[in-house]
C-alpha cells in the first residue's frame, strides 16, 4: 500500500491529493469520515524515508486539504 500511495502521489506530482482521493484510488474502497488509514501510512513512509515529520522533504502535508509531492 505504501508503494501505491507514493506512486499515486508521484503521478499527481505538484497537485494536492486529498486523503479521500488517495484512499479511494489506492484501496479501491469508499472513504469513511475520520479514517486515519492514509495518515498512518504516510507516517510510515516518512519514517522509512528518514523524513523529519515537522519538516518533510518529500511528502508535504497541506493542512485541511491533503498531501503532495513536488
Amino acid at each position: 500500500m505504501e508503494f501505491e500511495i507514493l506512486r499515486y502521489l508521484a503521478l499527481k506530482r505538484g497537485n494536492v491529493v486529498s486523503s479521500e482521493e488517495l484512499f479511494e484510488k489506492v484501496w479501491k474502497e469508499k472513504y469513511l469520515d475520520n479514517n486515519n488509514t492514509v495518515m498512518v501510512h504516510i507516517r510510515r513512509i516518512r519514517e522509512k524515508l528518514k523524513e523529519d515529520s515537522k519538516k518533510p522533504k518529500f511528502i508535504q502535508t497541506v493542512w485541511g486539504v491533503g498531501y503532495k509531492i513536488e
